[in-house]
């Protein structure tokens, strides 16, 4: 029954946003203090660095990054930003569960002649907007990816517009959170029926494993 009215909870504060902007502001109060804990040299990932505000701010502190964005419009305003900095590795590609090739969809508010208009490009179908136009784009396995790393991740932050569940419930399969000092994830439960349902469950598995270390309501 727990379960049950769990689910039920999380499925309508998710899809109506219910007290979301507090949950919002203490993740990142969260957020900010696991940045103070780390040293320089920590090597943290950027799954949906998109323009680089975060990218950027994580090697103004003399972290090691490896960022990754799908979009090329995004990916030149990233470089930009970064200016070739000798700590970030950039992968102009999204993460998924296995190497291939997929459609980025942009979103409804997409102008090209606006870097910062693509946050909304998505792998989901349905997130493309009218005459609106899908890029070719690569995808990585991200496990794969997190396996060949020898060092401790220091951080991981994710948001990926939709596709942040299966790769997160694969994580957790493979207990490679215990890998990762800090998850930090933004969801889109608000996206879908389906989306809010796999997100409620998620959230329900992460709190009866006890997992400390995944915050599901970032920014």
């Amino acid at each position: 029954m727990f379960d049950f009215l769990f689910i039920v909870k999380w499925y309508f504060f998710g899809r109506l946003k219910i007290g979301r902007k507090s949950r919002k502001k203490n993740a990142f109060i969260e957020f900010n203090r696991a940045l103070s804990n780390l040293n320089k040299g920590s090597y943290v990932i950027d799954c949906g660095a998109n323009v680089g505000e975060f990218t950027k701010l994580f090697l103004e502190k003399g972290f090691i990054v490896d960022a990754f964005e799908p979009d090329p419009i995004a990916i030149n305003e990233l470089k930009k930003k970064c200016k070739n900095n000798k700590n970030l590795n950039l992968f102009q590609s999204a993460v998924g569960l296995k190497d291939n090739t997929q459609k980025l969809f942009r979103y409804r508010k997409f102008d090209e002649d606006d870097p910062y208009s693509t946050q909304g490009s998505s792998l989901l179908d349905y997130r493309s907007g009218t005459n609106k136009p899908f890029v070719e784009i690569k995808v990585i396995d991200f496990i794969n990816h997190i396996n060949k790393q020898k060092k401790e991740i220091s951080l991981l932050k994710m948001d990926i517009e939709g596709s942040e569940i299966e790769i997160l419930n694969k994580i957790i399969d493979l207990n490679m959170h215990d890998k990762i000092k800090y998850i930090f994830v933004e969801t889109h439960e608000r996206f879908s029926h389906k989306l809010g349902l796999e997100t409620a469950k998620l959230k329900l598995r992460i709190n009866n494993l006890n997992i400390n270390n995944i915050n599901l309501d970032w920014v």
